[in-house]
């Protein structure tokens, strides 16, 4: 949530749009599924100039979530989901992200080098939804590397290190510098920690939408994670056949926190 929002506010790296959304294979049983033919879209209500998905028009009419049997919106998924079938007219308006965010455990060489993806706003199907789980580029992969604790003071105090890889696969050379010198710009200050996810266990929005802003201001400084370096390595692509028009980087984050972990 953190990385979203400085690439959205910070970049402005959002496109509004309006369209259908069209009907896909069931993910849940009882629920009725239409997506959208982009992934992902923004649900930040603190992006200045961000069309937010607070509800869908049927038919021309407008409804929001629980009314007409709109049961979750999944703006990581660019799908929403019915208690009913409601035909086939039915669309929105919405923001999309330039940048869609996954959390990976993939090694490296598979992302960049044996997965084939397609770039998004154009899809190989412009008039229906994107599959569940396809995976769309522009893209920030997001890994942890792993960390360590060093001693830091008497009594039981360490210091935590984790550190965090950000595979960026951009589809031009600005749109990667772009990216690249937000997330330099980031180092010495703090990522916070947020309590209160705005996300149910199915990854539907608790509501229409988040600021995230609020949900930082209500964390512990004492608890959050100062990053103490950023480094940025460009990667060539020189070797790559499924992705020739690719320009990737690898961003190491490096997080650092001052606690007890032994009590």
């Amino acid at each position: 949530m953190w990385l979203d929002n400085k690439i959205l506010s910070k970049g402005e790296a959002f496109k509004n749009f309006s369209s259908k959304f069209y009907p896909i294979p069931n993910l849940y049983s009882n629920l009725h599924s239409y997506g959208l033919p982009f992934k992902q879209i923004v649900c930040d209500s603190s992006i200045t100039g961000a069309d937010l998905l607070s509800g869908v028009y049927i038919n021309n009419t407008f409804y929001t979530e629980g009314q007409s049997n709109l049961s979750g919106i999944n703006p990581s998924e660019g799908q929403i989901y019915f208690g009913q079938n409601v035909g086939s007219n039915v669309s929105g308006k919405y923001a999309v992200k330039d940048f869609n965010m996954y959390l990976t455990s993939d090694p490296e060489e598979n992302i960049l080098f044996e997965t084939q993806y397609k770039i998004k706003p154009k899809t190989s199907q412009a008039s229906t939804g994107l599959a569940p789980n396809s995976i769309a580029y522009p893209a920030i992969f997001i890994k942890n590397n792993g960390g360590f604790n060093k001693p830091y003071a008497f009594g039981g105090l360490d210091k935590t290190s984790v550190e965090i890889r950000l595979l960026v696969l951009s589809d031009s050379a600005f749109n990667l510098d772009a990216v690249c010198s937000i997330l330099r710009d980031t180092s010495k200050s703090y990522i916070p920690v947020i309590r209160s996810s705005p996300f149910n266990n199915y990854g539907f929005l608790k509501s229409g939408y988040y600021n995230y802003n609020s949900l930082a201001s209500e964390s512990d400084l004492n608890e959050a994670a100062f990053i103490s370096d950023v480094m940025i390595s460009k990667i060539a692509n020189t070797e790559n056949k499924l992705n020739p028009g690719i320009f990737p980087a690898a961003i190491d984050i490096i997080l650092e926190n001052i606690r007890y972990p032994r009590v």
